[in-house]
């Protein structure tokens, strides 16, 4: 079973929910949006998304997982991906539930080893959906053409909603990336028992 693009659409939104956030952090420290950083963060946090994503696809073709893909092991890894995509649901949606005070401060310098590490704690559960999305047998390029520019124009926007307001609302993007990682859940699950 191969997700569509408007599937592959709908899993890399929810999936981009955290790039959004960390944006959004960085966006509401900013006194002054300066398009070269806006450029190189938004590169930063998509090219880091999409090479843990493929990364984790990858790990699908080592020898142990790509057992000849009978019917029968083809549906236990689609049963897999559909606890992977439920769980990373779960888990944003207990993300936006907390209610963890952030400090907002003014910090127009981007300091980048830090920026590249939150990139790469962001991009965690990419690794997982790569695998899902591998285990699905999803084209690599397909995802690539639909995370990259998705991540990236979800960091402009967290920059901009950031530096424009704050970052009280924050909480809700998580709900709703939560929301659209169960949906991707139950249609893999539609498409797994139909």
């Amino acid at each position: 079973m191969q997700l569509s693009t408007m599937e592959l659409l709908i899993v890399s939104v929810g999936l981009s929910i955290d790039v959004f956030v960390a944006a959004a952090y960085m966006g509401a420290g900013f006194s002054k949006i300066r398009w070269k950083n806006l450029v190189l963060l938004s590169v930063l946090f998509g090219g880091i998304q999409l090479g843990v994503l493929v990364l984790g696809n990858l790990i699908t073709l080592l020898p142990l997982l790509s057992i000849t893909r009978t019917k029968t092991v083809a549906d236990r890894w689609e049963g897999l991906t559909v606890l992977i995509f439920a769980a990373l649901g779960i888990y944003m949606i207990l993300k936006g539930i907390r209610k963890k005070k952030v400090l907002e401060r003014r910090k127009d310098e981007i300091e980048w080893k830090k920026t590249t590490l939150l990139a790469l704690v962001t991009s965690v559960d990419a690794f997982f959906v790569g695998m899902g999305l591998g285990f699905l047998d999803t084209a690599m390029i397909e995802e690539s053409l639909v995370l990259f520019p998705v991540t990236v124009l979800e960091a402009v926007i967290g920059i901009f909603a950031g530096y424009r307001l704050g970052l009280k609302e924050n909480r809700r993007a998580y709900w709703v990336g939560g929301a659209l990682l169960l949906l991707a859940s139950f249609d893999v699950i539609l498409h797994y028992y139909t």
